[in-house]
């Protein structure tokens, strides 16, 4: 029995939403999990072993944890493995008409499916690993799931779109809890999330990442810039050009290079 909203049944249904969307195809939708599933979720209960994940606090990733998914509660577990289900992969063709779907599950500690964010934290705009680590198929899909319970517009978190240079931002889908926003991965849909302010409550989200067999997995989108594929790592974009020259940050001025080169030769 699936613990997803049955309203969600059938994601064709808001296929042309998704592709219309703009900066770029994307879909939100509110009160996804089952509401008896989500009414008796309790975060504070699945107690989450802190050690197994990687922790982030640098002037572009703050006061962020990511699980390595080792010790994570049957709740999660169930609301993964849904995600990851052969039915929900094809719901996602079905929303997306991205062919040849696949996700990641067999023994996977190179992603992180659980996320938490603390007050102060905030993600600068990116675009996430380009390819499944074990096949070095295309990332093509995202989905981010907002798990806590309590939440107030005030406190921020919300998750950010951003144009295809990653330079502003284009639309905010605010946290509200039992929301899902699916978007669009290519080397050119950067999104982050905004700080979280005077909040004692931890952001915690399911995320899960989807690839597919096709490598020119966009060539049926029309989308307002290349709808290519080409391999690359996490790139940020900070807010300004001399912010990548402080030795700490140098890391992200060569993946951002990197990442402007293979843009423009594609």
């Amino acid at each position: 029995m699936s613990i997803i909203n049955k309203k969600y049944e059938n994601l064709s249904l808001y296929s042309s939403d998704f592709m219309n969307a703009k900066p770029y195809p994307h879909i939100v939708l509110d009160n996804f999990l089952d509401n008896a599933f989500f009414s008796n979720l309790d975060l504070e209960k699945m107690n989450i072993n802190h050690e197994k994940g990687r922790t982030f606090d640098s002037d572009i990733e703050k006061s962020k944890w990511t699980s390595k998914n080792e010790k994570l509660s049957n709740s999660l577990k169930q609301i993964i493995d849904e995600l990851n289900s052969k039915s929900f992969l094809e719901n996602l063709y079905n929303l997306s008409h991205i062919k040849d779907l696949f996700s990641t599950t067999e023994g996977n500690t190179a992603l992180a499916n659980y996320h938490e964010m603390y007050s102060s934290g905030f993600l600068g705009t990116h675009v996430d690993h380009s390819s499944e680590p074990y096949t070095g198929l295309p990332h093509v899909l995202n989905i981010i799931l907002y798990l806590s319970k309590k939440w107030e517009k005030s406190w921020g978190g919300s998750t950010i779109l951003a144009n295809h240079k990653g330079t502003k931002i284009e639309k905010l889908v605010e946290f509200i809890p039992n929301r899902a926003v699916i978007f669009l991965h290519s080397p050119f849909t950067f999104h982050g999330v905004t700080e979280i302010k005077n909040n004692l409550n931890k952001r915690s989200t399911v995320y899960v990442d989807y690839y597919s067999k096709n490598l020119n997995p966009y060539k049926h989108l029309n989308l307002s810039f290349k709808n290519v594929w080409f391999k690359h790592p996490t790139t940020f974009i900070l807010p300004k050009f001399k912010d990548y020259f402080p030795k700490k940050n140098r890391v992200y001025l060569k993946k951002m290079l990197k990442h402007k080169l293979k843009s423009y030769l594609a």
